[in-house]
Protein backbone atom coordinates (compact mmCIF):
# COMPACT_ATOMS: atom_id res chain seq x y z
CA UNK A 1 0.00 0.00 0.00
CA UNK A 2 1.13 3.53 -0.66
CA UNK A 3 2.39 5.67 2.19
CA UNK A 4 0.58 8.91 1.27
CA UNK A 5 -2.76 9.29 3.00
CA UNK A 6 -6.22 8.96 1.52
CA UNK A 7 -9.59 10.11 2.79
CA UNK A 8 -10.84 7.79 5.50
CA UNK A 9 -14.34 7.79 3.98
CA UNK A 10 -12.89 6.34 0.75
CA UNK A 11 -10.92 3.74 2.71
CA UNK A 12 -14.06 2.71 4.61
CA UNK A 13 -15.95 2.08 1.37
CA UNK A 14 -13.04 0.05 -0.05
CA UNK A 15 -12.73 -1.96 3.16
CA UNK A 16 -16.46 -2.77 3.18
CA UNK A 17 -16.28 -3.90 -0.45
CA UNK A 18 -13.34 -6.22 0.28
CA UNK A 19 -15.01 -7.63 3.42
CA UNK A 20 -18.19 -8.32 1.45
CA UNK A 21 -16.28 -10.04 -1.35
CA UNK A 22 -14.40 -12.18 1.17
CA UNK A 23 -17.57 -12.88 3.23
CA UNK A 24 -15.41 -11.92 6.19
CA UNK A 25 -16.20 -11.56 9.87
CA UNK A 26 -13.19 -9.53 11.02
CA UNK A 27 -11.52 -10.25 14.34
CA UNK A 28 -9.98 -6.79 14.32
CA UNK A 29 -9.97 -3.74 12.08
CA UNK A 30 -7.97 -0.52 11.95
CA UNK A 31 -8.48 2.31 9.44
CA UNK A 32 -6.36 5.43 9.17
CA UNK A 33 -5.15 7.57 6.23
CA UNK A 34 -2.46 4.96 5.52
CA UNK A 35 -5.00 2.24 4.76
CA UNK A 36 -7.07 -0.55 6.30
CA UNK A 37 -5.70 -3.47 8.30
CA UNK A 38 -7.93 -6.48 8.95
CA UNK A 39 -7.41 -9.61 11.02
CA UNK A 40 -9.37 -12.76 10.21
CA UNK A 41 -9.31 -16.54 10.49
CA UNK A 42 -8.72 -18.56 7.32
CA UNK A 43 -11.91 -19.90 5.80
CA UNK A 44 -13.10 -23.26 7.09
CA UNK A 45 -12.67 -25.15 3.82
CA UNK A 46 -8.98 -24.14 3.70
CA UNK A 47 -8.45 -25.75 7.12
CA UNK A 48 -9.45 -29.28 6.15
CA UNK A 49 -5.78 -30.24 5.81
CA UNK A 50 -3.75 -28.98 8.75
CA UNK A 51 -0.01 -28.54 9.17
CA UNK A 52 2.63 -27.14 11.50
CA UNK A 53 5.80 -25.23 10.77
CA UNK A 54 8.42 -24.13 10.43
CA UNK A 55 8.05 -24.29 6.67
CA UNK A 56 10.43 -24.02 3.72
CA UNK A 57 9.98 -22.82 0.11
CA UNK A 58 9.67 -26.49 -0.86
CA UNK A 59 7.24 -27.29 1.96
CA UNK A 60 4.62 -24.56 2.15
CA UNK A 61 1.51 -24.75 4.38
CA UNK A 62 -1.47 -26.28 2.55
CA UNK A 63 -3.86 -23.98 4.44
CA UNK A 64 -2.23 -20.87 2.95
CA UNK A 65 -1.91 -22.41 -0.52
CA UNK A 66 -5.61 -23.26 -0.56
CA UNK A 67 -6.45 -19.69 0.49
CA UNK A 68 -4.29 -18.29 -2.33
CA UNK A 69 -5.98 -20.53 -4.90
CA UNK A 70 -9.42 -19.44 -3.64
CA UNK A 71 -8.46 -15.75 -3.71
CA UNK A 72 -7.09 -16.08 -7.24
CA UNK A 73 -10.39 -17.53 -8.44
CA UNK A 74 -12.45 -15.02 -6.47
CA UNK A 75 -10.59 -12.05 -7.93
CA UNK A 76 -10.02 -13.50 -11.41
CA UNK A 77 -12.55 -11.13 -12.98
CA UNK A 78 -11.54 -8.08 -10.92
CA UNK A 79 -9.16 -5.38 -12.19
CA UNK A 80 -7.33 -5.44 -8.85
CA UNK A 81 -4.90 -8.29 -8.16
CA UNK A 82 -4.27 -9.24 -4.52
CA UNK A 83 -0.66 -9.82 -3.45
CA UNK A 84 -0.19 -12.82 -1.15
CA UNK A 85 2.70 -13.44 1.26
CA UNK A 86 2.94 -16.67 3.26
CA UNK A 87 4.30 -16.27 6.77
CA UNK A 88 5.67 -19.71 7.54
CA UNK A 89 8.55 -19.15 9.93
CA UNK A 90 6.63 -20.06 13.07
CA UNK A 91 4.72 -23.00 14.45
CA UNK A 92 1.50 -22.09 12.64
CA UNK A 93 1.01 -20.70 9.14
CA UNK A 94 -0.32 -17.24 8.34
CA UNK A 95 -1.12 -15.41 5.14
CA UNK A 96 -0.91 -11.67 4.45
CA UNK A 97 -3.06 -10.50 1.54
CA UNK A 98 -2.66 -6.96 0.23
CA UNK A 99 -5.16 -5.27 -2.05
CA UNK A 100 -3.05 -2.40 -3.41
CA UNK A 101 -5.81 -0.47 -5.16
CA UNK A 102 -8.20 -0.72 -2.22
CA UNK A 103 -5.44 0.02 0.32
CA UNK A 104 -6.54 -3.01 2.36
CA UNK A 105 -4.26 -5.53 4.06
CA UNK A 106 -5.71 -8.74 5.51
CA UNK A 107 -3.73 -10.86 7.95
CA UNK A 108 -5.17 -14.37 7.94
CA UNK A 109 -4.46 -16.67 10.87
CA UNK A 110 -5.34 -20.24 11.77
CA UNK A 111 -7.69 -20.64 14.77
CA UNK A 112 -4.84 -21.62 17.12
CA UNK A 113 -3.16 -18.24 16.60
CA UNK A 114 -6.25 -16.06 16.54
CA UNK A 115 -7.14 -13.84 19.50
CA UNK A 116 -10.46 -14.54 21.16
CA UNK A 117 -13.43 -13.08 19.36
CA UNK A 118 -17.14 -13.75 19.46
CA UNK A 119 -17.95 -16.64 17.10
CA UNK A 120 -21.04 -15.60 15.10
CA UNK A 121 -23.88 -18.09 15.34
CA UNK A 122 -24.66 -19.73 11.96
CA UNK A 123 -28.22 -18.44 12.27
CA UNK A 124 -27.12 -14.84 12.76
CA UNK A 125 -25.77 -13.31 9.59
CA UNK A 126 -26.41 -9.77 10.77
CA UNK A 127 -23.32 -9.15 12.90
CA UNK A 128 -20.90 -8.61 10.00
CA UNK A 129 -23.61 -6.76 8.08
CA UNK A 130 -24.20 -4.42 11.02
CA UNK A 131 -20.47 -3.66 11.23
CA UNK A 132 -20.42 -2.67 7.57
CA UNK A 133 -23.60 -0.60 7.96
CA UNK A 134 -22.03 1.28 10.86
CA UNK A 135 -18.84 1.83 8.88
CA UNK A 136 -20.74 3.15 5.86
CA UNK A 137 -22.79 5.42 8.10
CA UNK A 138 -19.53 6.85 9.43
CA UNK A 139 -18.18 7.28 5.89
CA UNK A 140 -21.27 9.28 4.95
CA UNK A 141 -20.95 11.44 8.06
CA UNK A 142 -17.31 12.23 7.22
CA UNK A 143 -18.23 13.28 3.67
CA UNK A 144 -21.08 15.45 4.98
CA UNK A 145 -18.80 17.04 7.57
CA UNK A 146 -16.29 17.86 4.82
CA UNK A 147 -18.98 19.79 2.96
CA UNK A 148 -19.64 21.79 6.13
CA UNK A 149 -16.08 22.48 7.29
CA UNK A 150 -14.15 22.34 4.02
CA UNK A 151 -12.15 19.18 4.69
CA UNK A 152 -12.76 15.70 6.03
CA UNK A 153 -12.24 15.27 9.79
CA UNK A 154 -8.93 13.43 10.43
CA UNK A 155 -10.25 10.38 12.26
CA UNK A 156 -8.98 6.85 12.79
CA UNK A 157 -11.15 3.79 13.42
CA UNK A 158 -10.65 0.55 15.34
CA UNK A 159 -12.92 -2.41 16.03
CA UNK A 160 -13.29 -4.35 19.28
CA UNK A 161 -15.84 -6.75 20.78
CA UNK A 162 -16.67 -5.82 24.40
CA UNK A 163 -19.27 -7.83 26.30
CA UNK A 164 -22.81 -6.55 25.94
CA UNK A 165 -23.92 -5.29 29.39
CA UNK A 166 -27.57 -5.56 28.32
CA UNK A 167 -27.34 -9.16 27.08
CA UNK A 168 -29.22 -10.76 30.00
CA UNK A 169 -31.99 -8.18 29.73
CA UNK A 170 -32.29 -8.70 25.97
CA UNK A 171 -32.12 -12.50 26.26
CA UNK A 172 -34.97 -12.52 28.78
CA UNK A 173 -37.25 -10.98 26.15
CA UNK A 174 -36.42 -13.58 23.48
CA UNK A 175 -37.89 -17.04 23.08
CA UNK A 176 -35.48 -19.63 24.51
CA UNK A 177 -35.21 -21.31 21.10
CA UNK A 178 -33.53 -18.22 19.67
CA UNK A 179 -31.29 -17.07 22.51
CA UNK A 180 -28.22 -18.75 21.02
CA UNK A 181 -28.52 -16.43 18.06
CA UNK A 182 -28.22 -13.30 20.22
CA UNK A 183 -24.62 -12.06 20.30
CA UNK A 184 -23.14 -11.70 23.77
CA UNK A 185 -20.84 -8.90 22.58
CA UNK A 186 -21.26 -5.50 20.96
CA UNK A 187 -19.05 -4.97 17.89
CA UNK A 188 -17.76 -1.51 18.71
CA UNK A 189 -16.08 0.89 16.28
CA UNK A 190 -14.02 3.42 18.20
CA UNK A 191 -13.75 6.73 16.35
CA UNK A 192 -10.64 8.63 17.42
CA UNK A 193 -11.25 12.33 16.77
CA UNK A 194 -8.35 13.62 18.88
CA UNK A 195 -6.74 15.28 15.83
CA UNK A 196 -9.92 17.13 14.85
CA UNK A 197 -10.21 20.86 15.34
CA UNK A 198 -13.25 22.15 17.28
CA UNK A 199 -14.77 23.22 13.96
CA UNK A 200 -14.26 19.79 12.39
CA UNK A 201 -15.69 18.06 15.46
CA UNK A 202 -18.75 20.32 15.46
CA UNK A 203 -19.30 19.70 11.73
CA UNK A 204 -19.01 15.94 12.29
CA UNK A 205 -21.43 16.03 15.24
CA UNK A 206 -23.95 17.81 13.03
CA UNK A 207 -23.41 15.31 10.19
CA UNK A 208 -23.93 12.37 12.55
CA UNK A 209 -27.27 13.77 13.71
CA UNK A 210 -28.35 14.71 10.18
CA UNK A 211 -27.69 11.22 8.84
CA UNK A 212 -29.31 9.35 11.74
CA UNK A 213 -32.31 7.13 11.09
CA UNK A 214 -35.59 8.25 12.62
CA UNK A 215 -35.37 5.63 15.39
CA UNK A 216 -31.63 5.99 15.95
CA UNK A 217 -30.26 8.35 18.56
CA UNK A 218 -26.75 9.82 18.61
CA UNK A 219 -26.09 10.41 22.29
CA UNK A 220 -23.32 12.51 23.86
CA UNK A 221 -20.52 10.62 25.57
CA UNK A 222 -17.82 12.12 27.78
CA UNK A 223 -16.84 15.74 27.27
CA UNK A 224 -16.82 15.84 23.48
CA UNK A 225 -17.75 12.35 22.29
CA UNK A 226 -20.81 10.48 21.07
CA UNK A 227 -22.25 6.99 20.94
CA UNK A 228 -24.77 5.43 18.56
CA UNK A 229 -25.90 2.01 17.47
CA UNK A 230 -26.95 0.36 14.23
CA UNK A 231 -28.43 -3.07 14.82
CA UNK A 232 -25.95 -5.02 16.93
CA UNK A 233 -23.01 -2.69 16.19
CA UNK A 234 -21.99 0.39 18.14
CA UNK A 235 -19.83 3.29 17.01
CA UNK A 236 -18.52 5.91 19.37
CA UNK A 237 -15.99 8.55 20.29
CA UNK A 238 -15.27 8.18 24.00
CA UNK A 239 -14.75 11.92 24.17
CA UNK A 240 -11.77 12.10 26.49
Amino acid sequence: MATEGRKVSELIESACAVMSQLAMDPLALEIDPGGTRLLAVMRESSLRVRSRGPYTPDDLPPEALDMIEWLSLLWSMEPERPHCTIAGGGRWPALVVTFPVSWVRVHYLVPEEAPWAYPPHPGNEHLGTDIKLALRYLAGSLREAARESGDEPPVTLSLSFPEDPTYEERAAKVDARFRDILPTVVPTIEVDRSRCSPRQRAAHDKALRTGAYSNQGVAPLGRTGFTARIGNACFRDSGG
